[in-house]
């Protein structure tokens, strides 16, 4: 699973730099259609590197300049774009698979950004939000921000500016990911002792000796021993200290989240 969750792309270059501060942002294309075509002037990206293990960047902006902005920011830092011009079309289509972020106008027709928000929030939206507006009062903003989002970023804004928002938002979410991933790892950990290896474990971490565990289970020294050597073998503890802190730490992983 880590190996999917590579790290962002190293920072621009000045060279690329140049050209995403440079960069012209199009002939805008039909109003409403969804865009995902990557586009720029900047040499192809090499093969592989937008592939579905990219961290992908959801842009919701009813602007077709906006859209081929982050497209070709997209194909010069090496994460895929995905556009969407309405409210509608983004929620009828979202979903939290692929690493990434979320990118949404407050403006949008028909919903505002802060009402999709609330509506990929509902529905378990754990991905970095970016709100950006070029007309947004500071009520707004600080209600996107309570609301959860990491930034908001005011229009008309640089590519290097954004491109440095939509890294960290992506950085965010990778290490939020990979994280998950090494607690359901601990969780399975524990999960694969037996009823009579939990016992032992859980007398083990609260510094029962081997004998005062046996007699408490009534069961023989080396009975205890050989749970013991299972215990450590399957939570991968090298010490009895290590085995006391993951311990703890799948404990505090299964605890309901306070909402």
């Amino acid at each position: 699973m880590h190996a999917t969750l590579t790290n962002f792309p190293a920072p621009i270059s000045s060279r690329e730099r140049g050209s995403a501060d440079n960069m012209d942002v199009g002939t805008p294309g039909k109003a409403g259609q969804e865009n995902k075509m990557l586009v720029g002037t900047s040499p192809p990206a090499p093969s592989g590197l937008l592939s579905a293990t990219a961290p992908l960047v959801r842009v919701v902006d009813d602007d077709i300049a906006i859209q081929t902005l982050f497209e070709r920011l997209g194909q010069l830092c090496g994460f895929a774009v995905d556009c969407y011009s309405t409210a509608e079309s983004f929620l009828a289509a979202y979903d939290d698979i692929r690493p990434g972020c979320l990118v949404i106008d407050l403006m949008l027709p028909g919903r505002s950004g802060i009402e999709v928000l609330k509506e990929v929030t509902k529905r378990g939206c754990e991905l970095p939000v970016v709100f950006m507006s070029g007309m947004a009062r500071v009520s707004e903003a600080v209600q996107a921000l309570k609301l959860g989002s990491i930034d908001f970023v005011e229009k008309p804004f640089d590519a290097q500016q954004i491109a440095e928002v939509l890294r960290r938002a992506i950085d965010m979410d990778l290490t939020r990911r990979r994280q998950g991933a090494d607690q359901d790892d601990l969780r399975r950990r524990f999960h694969s002792l037996t009823k009579r290896e939990t016992q032992v474990m859980e007398q083990v971490v609260r510094g029962a000796a081997n004998k005062k565990v046996a007699a408490n289970l009534g069961l023989s020294h080396k009975t205890v021993e050989v749970h013991r050597a299972n215990v450590m073998r399957k939570t991968q503890a090298r010490s009895l200290a290590e085995l006391v802190r993951l311990h703890v730490a799948a404990n505090q992983s299964e605890q309901p989240q306070p909402v």
